[in-house]
């Protein structure tokens, strides 16, 4: 470039003259080891001129490389320039070529000693071009450098000193080492470069930030270009020097913006002023799921939603013509099928004076917002259908105690008239009550199983069951519903009994076959079937399996089909909660469920099952209760019905006192009255069970420690927390009347009249979960 520049200043005189008409010709100093000299003018006037080293040398050139009588110029009478080698030690090159003597032309490149080259030109105003050139240098504010690749020092001229806002000669004048100037953690890059220029004969471009006092922190960048010795070998490099500091400043600076603009969270896109965008960021490329070759040139409107029809671009532009903002939310679909939604604010972007030249938009991913959002709200409709659930149960559960103590007590009495002359028509009397009592405890079940979903509890305890007894009830059950659709197959292997509840299995498989059946359309039942198949899985696991060809389902029915409240079916014939249920009733046995399907194929669902640590063979029958004494018990329910019940069941055997408070009952303890047993109600109107409890524990402990609560529900969080913490034990309604009567037998044998062992220890009893 320097070179170029020396060029052009030197034609600044216009066309050259004819050789015979040139009046005068100068030598111009390109390349030395004093940089500052750069650019100096010999003069060539008539007669002869020594080129050296020494004192008496017409045109002294400061090269240790150059002899101190090198060369002569000779000006003939014909207007020529004769140049002549005077038996240097180190040669003279004309452009490369080692020569004894030569004629001059315009633009040859005189080569003395090592380093030093001088240009010939016999144009005119040489001199004016001179001064051209350092002013052009100065008003670039560009600097000499030159670098010996033989010794490492480093020369620099006058004008990088001024650069640099240095005391001239603080740099100029005298060698420096490459570790004076370069800052350490450049210096190895600067050295490589170097060294890459040297062996590829390269043009050099390097910049680095430089270790002088005054000027610290500063970069330079050094071009340059290779020069060579006589034998061709590459010994220098010299070039220009600029101060690229505020350069480099303002990188930083873009970069640094860059990468905050790229490490934001929220999607950035920078749009044009009619809405096409022309930047955005890596969140935005993997928030809409979209590269940004693709996004670019397009409005974010048309390639979020490509083939319909863009309104909102035009929206935002009028409100930011009319407001300056605008705020908003944007749904979207991405290339992998997932919805997606995020909340957007579209602001102009504006240069110094105020005028708008482009908008950028920041969009906030609020998916996972909206998801949590949903799943809270489902959350709070839980909490409401539990506390609805438990309240329901409660008032439920006590006309169903009193009216199965009632059949069971029917059951009993009509047992003594089977060997009577009335034996006949007491049998079908007695499967009037069986067939009542089994339809009051599916009411009990389904009541408990409305709780199990809200409260993730498990009521029944668990034990070794046998998977086909469960699943055969439960297609005899379905069998009415089933015949009108499908061929009902089963396909039972043998398998170990299972851990569960035969009931809660007979609920689940009842729910996965109706909901087969209703998968499948009514009409010919023999072009569709309905197979369910028990086998092995595994050495510890059982699967039961329900597979249908009805309608099957999409992906997106499938992902949310255990989910509470989502169901296909017209509004008023489905919850949404059976498969819910079911899915919390597998998981509180240990096992798990999952469903297949193809839409137009049918559905095949599996629960898995945990083969029992007791194998159902070991299992025995209960044994017949033994024969107790007359305990007294107190009953203490709200429920008139429930207190006449329990006494007509109980009294043949005990004194049964009752009362249809908690009040009621205090009074009577008060009057010095003690009790066995006192069946005691949890959740009454004014004085709760919980209350009466409290006050025994302070006025009669040895009372406190036998009541047995009975609790159709507990759906207060006081309630709840009681019967977790209160060791005493639990029965829940509707009550099971042979676990009744086992514990009444126990408290009986272990304590006997109340009033002559007050201090015995309390009745235990396995103890249930709150209710």
């Amino acid at each position: 470039m320097l070179m170029k520049m020396v060029d052009d200043l030197t034609m600044c005189g216009g066309p050259a003259k004819p050789l015979a008409a040139a009046e005068s010709a100068c030598l111009i100093l390109t390349s030395t080891t004093t940089p500052a000299a750069i650019g100096k003018v010999f003069r060539i006037e008539a007669g002869e001129h020594v080129l050296g080293r020494g004192a008496d040398a017409g045109f002294q050139i400061n090269d240790h490389g150059v002899s101190r009588r090198h060369a002569r110029i000779t000006r003939t009478p014909e207007g020529g320039f004769h140049l002549v080698d005077l038996g240097s030690t180190n040669g003279t090159y004309l452009n490369g070529v080692r020569i004894a003597s030569a004629e001059l032309h315009e633009g040859d490149r005189v080569q003395i000693g090592t380093v030093t080259v001088l240009r010939f030109s016999m144009r005119e105003l040489v001199e004016q071009g001179e001064e051209q050139l350092r002013q052009a240098l100065s008003a670039a504010r560009v600097g000499i450098w030159d670098w010996n690749a033989v010794t490492g020092a480093v020369t620099w001229s006058e004008q990088v000193d001024r650069l640099l806002g240095l005391p001239v000669g603080s740099l100029s004048g005298r060698p420096t080492d490459l570790g004076e100037v370069v800052q350490p953690g450049d210096l190895k890059r600067v050295r490589e470069a170097l060294a890459t220029a040297l062996a590829q004969r390269a043009h050099l471009d390097v910049e680095y930030r430089i270790e002088v006092t005054g000027a610290r922190g500063r970069w330079l960048s050094c071009k340059g270009d290779v020069l060579c010795d006589e034998t061709g070998a590459p010994v220098r490099i010299t070039g220009t020097v600029m101060d690229i500091t505020e350069r480099k400043l303002a990188e930083q600076e873009l970069r640094r913006q860059a990468l905050i603009f790229e490490s934001l969270c929220e999607g950035v896109v920078i749009t044009d002023r009619g809405g096409r965008i022309i930047d955005w960021n890596a969140s935005a490329e993997k928030m809409f799921g979209r590269g940004k070759a693709e996004a670019l040139g397009q409005t974010l409107s048309a390639l979020l939603h490509p083939g319909q029809e863009d309104k909102r671009t035009g929206e935002v532009l009028a409100a930011l013509e009319s407001q300056g903002r605008w705020t908003g939310e944007l749904d979207f679909q991405r290339p992998d099928g997932a919805q997606c939604s995020c909340e957007s604010v579209v602001a102009p972007l504006r240069d110094a004076e105020g005028r708008t030249i482009a908008h950028i938009l920041v969009h906030r991913d609020t998916t996972e917002r909206r998801l949590l959002q949903s799943r809270l709200q489902v959350a709070d409709r839980l909490a409401s259908v539990g506390t609805l659930g438990a309240g329901v149960a409660h008032e439920i559960n006590n006309p169903l105690a009193y009216m199965l103590v009632n059949l069971h007590l029917v059951s009993e009495r009509l047992e003594r008239f089977k060997s009577s002359a009335l034996g006949a028509e007491v049998e079908p009397l007695q499967q009037v009550v069986r067939e009542t009592v089994e339809g009051a405890e599916r009411i009990a079940s389904i009541v408990r199983d409305l709780k199990t979903f809200a409260r993730g509890q498990q009521e029944d305890k668990l034990g070794p069951v046998d998977a086909s007894k469960a699943v055969e009830l439960a297609c005899k059950m379905a069998d009415n519903v089933i015949k009108h659709r499908a061929r009902l197959v089963t396909q039972f292997e043998p398998v170990p009994a299972v851990q569960g509840s035969e009931s809660r299995l007979c609920q689940v498989f009842l729910n996965l076959l109706l909901n087969a059946a209703h998968a499948i359309p009514e009409g010919d039942a023999r072009e569709h079937e309905i197979r369910v198949v028990i086998r092995a899985h595994g050495a510890n696991e059982v699967v039961v399996e329900v597979r249908d060809t009805g309608v099957g389902m999409t992906p997106e029915v499938r992902a949310r089909v255990f989910d509470p409240f989502f169901t296909t079916k017209p509004v008023g014939e489905g919850t949404g909660l059976g498969l819910s249920i079911c899915h919390g009733i597998i998981d509180s046995m240990g096992g798990r469920i999952g469903v297949d399907s193809t839409p137009g194929k049918g559905s095949t669902f599996r629960v898995f099952l945990g083969i029992a640590g007791t194998p159902m063979e070991a299992r025995s029958e209960p044994e017949p209760l033994p024969a107790v004494g007359r305990a007294r018990i107190l009953v203490v329910d709200d429920e008139p019905y429930v207190t006449r019940a329990l006494q007509r069941s109980l009294s043949p055997e005990h004194e049964v006192a009752t009362v249809n408070g908690a009040r009621a009952a205090l009074k009577l303890l008060e009057q010095g009255n003690r009790y066995d047993l006192i069946l005691c109600d949890v959740m009454m109107p004014g004085m709760t069970g919980m209350d009466l409890y409290a006050e025994l524990n302070r006025s009669a402990p040895d009372q406190a420690q036998r009541v047995v609560f009975m609790t159709g529900g507990a759906f207060t969080p006081r309630a709840l927390s009681f019967l977790q913490e209160v060791p005493n034990p639990k029965l829940s309604k509707p009550l099971d009347m042979r676990q009744l009567r086992a514990l009444v037998g126990r408290s009986s044998q272990l304590q006997g009249s109340a009033s002559n062992d007050a201090a015995s220890p309390p009745v235990v009893l396995a103890q249930g979960g709150a209710r």
